[in-house]
């Protein structure tokens, strides 16, 4: 049987606030979305995009991120 993964609480509401905007979102708009400090969003993005679940692309000095749907629904069976 697979291991199922588990997500720290703010890891899935980032998560959650990206699949629910439907557009690449920011750190600092998914920091004001979910309630967190900029900086704690980042670094979970960050995490989240070494490990595959997020795709995020650099433009300028911002980081847009899209929830990656096959990574995540492979984690999550």
């Amino acid at each position: 049987m697979k291991n199922k993964v588990k997500f720290h609480p703010i890891d899935r509401d980032i998560i959650k606030s990206i699949r629910d905007n439907k557009l690449a979102s920011t750190p600092s708009k998914i920091a004001k979305t979910i309630g967190i400090h900029p900086v704690t969003a980042q670094k979970h993005v960050e995490k989240l995009s070494k490990l595959g679940y997020l795709d995020c692309k650099t433009k300028g000095n911002r980081t847009y991120c899209k929830v990656n749907m096959n990574k995540l629904r492979r984690g999550l069976t």
